[in-house]
């Protein structure tokens, strides 16, 4: 058993053409085609997640634009509470006001 016999038939082999023009012509052509075929998918596969994305966008931004009208008081709520807060001031400054006068009242006068 020697290597030489191996080398001569894969020496002979090298030469001759795998495909031939026919075949070749065929595989550019089905190259073309799968070409298209994958673009055309990699394009719609694109579009459906941009779309999908924007839906899912807009509807994230809406949930929470509706959770946070919830818990936003309203104008009127909000006049209201400023309200009790100036009343709340009021009652302080007079209550304020007593104590100084009772203090004043109950501190013996130097004469």
């Amino acid at each position: 058993m020697t290597d030489h016999a191996s080398h001569e038939t894969t020496a002979a082999g090298a030469d001759a053409q795998l495909f031939s023009a026919a075949e070749v012509e065929q595989f550019s052509a089905d190259d073309v085609t799968a070409g298209g075929a994958i673009g055309k998918m990699l394009s719609a596969l694109f579009l459906y997640t941009v779309v999908a994305m924007s839906i899912a966008s807009w509807w994230t931004w809406s949930s929470i634009n509706e959770a946070t009208a919830a818990k936003r008081p309203s104008a009127a709520e909000t006049a209201s509470q400023d309200h009790d807060h100036q009343q709340h001031a009021r009652v302080a400054s007079d209550a304020a006001a007593a104590e100084k006068a009772v203090t004043e009242a109950a501190e013996p006068k130097a004469e």
